[in-house]
C-alpha cells in the first residue's frame, strides 16, 4: 500500500471511528493515541550520563574520557512503550506519532542552549529509498519547530552531511565493533567553522555514529557539538 494511501486511513480512522490505545488497544480520547495507562508507563532517562545518555548513570563519572559529542541527551529509556512506539514510526511508517515521539522526549529532556545548526543523522540514500524518508530528519524539522525561540532565531536543518553504506549490518554488534563499522562513514563538504551544532537521532545504542557524525563535523570546524535523541537504550555489559 502506498504511503500516501496509509496515512488517509489513518486519518479517517482516527476522525470517524471510535479511538484505540496504539498499544494494549483500550478505549480513549479521540484526540490521544495512547491511553492514560500506556502513557504513564513510558519511562523517563533520569539521572542519564551527561556524555553517553546511560540510564542512571548520571554520578559514576564512567565517560570522563569521552570527547564526542560534548553534550548528549536522549529524554526517554528506550523499553516498554517507547520501544513499541519507536519501532512503529520507524519501520512501519507510523508518522503521525513523530509529533508525540518529540513531545514525550523534549518534556524529558528540553533543550535549552542556542545551536547554530541541527544536523540530522544521514541515510545513505538506498536505506532511505527504501524506507522512504529519514527519521532522523523527520524528528530534526518538528524540534526545530517547537525550540522556545523566536521563528526568525530557530537554527535550520542543515543536510551537510554525506554518508556511505555500512560495512556489515551493525544491529548485534558491541560497541567497539560499531565504532570500527563506523569509522569514516561521515563526511561534509560544508563549512561549520566556530559553528555550535546540535546532532538529531532517534535511538542511541553505544554511541558509535554519534561519534563518527561529531567527529565529521568537527573536521569541518564546529567548536561545540551536542546530540538530543528520543531514546537511550539502556547497557548491561561495558
Amino acid at each position: 500500500m502506498p504511503l500516501w494511501v496509509s496515512r488517509l486511513v489513518k486519518t479517517l480512522q482516527q476522525d470517524f471511528l471510535p479511538s484505540y490505545c496504539l498499544i494494549c488497544r483500550d478505549a480513549c480520547e479521540s484526540q490521544n493515541l495512547l491511553c492514560n495507562g500506556c502513557l504513564n508507563s513510558i519511562r523517563k532517562n533520569s539521572w542519564a550520563c551527561r556524555k553517553c545518555g546511560q540510564p542512571g548513570a548520571a554520578l559514576t563519572g564512567h565517560c570522563r574520557h569521552e570527547t564526542a559529542p560534548h553534550f548528549l541527551q536522549a529524554g526517554l529509556e528506550y523499553s516498554g512503550v517507547t520501544r513499541d512506539l519507536i519501532h512503529r514510526w520507524k519501520f512501519n511508517g507510523a508518522l503521525e506519532l513523530t509529533h508525540l515521539l518529540v513531545q514525550l522526549a523534549l518534556e524529558a529532556a528540553p533543550i535549552k542552549r542556542q545551536y547554530h545548526a541541527l544536523v540530522p543523522v544521514p541515510m545513505h540514500w538506498r536505506g532511505r529509498w527504501r524506507r522512504g524518508y529519514n527519521q532522523s530528519r523527520l524528528l530534526a524539522q518538528v524540534v526545530s519547530r517547537r525550540l522556545e525561540q523566536p521563528a526568525q532565531q530557530r537554527p535550520p536543518v542543515t543536510d551537510g552531511l554525506i554518508t556511505s553504506p555500512r560495512k556489515k549490518a551493525q544491529h548485534h554488534m558491541g560497541r567497539q565493533q560499531r565504532r570500527i563499522n563506523s569509522q569514516g562513514r561521515y563526511r561534509t563538504h560544508q563549512s561549520f567553522a566556530n559553528q555550535s551544532i546540535l546532532i538529531i537521532d532517534d535511538v542511541i545504542t553505544t554511541g558509535a555514529t554519534l561519534e563518527a557524525v561529531a567527529e565529521a563535523l568537527s573536521k569541518a570546524g564546529a567548536n561545540h557539538i551536542d546530540a538530543w535523541c528520543l531514546a537511550r537504550a539502556p547497557q548491561t555489559g561495558k
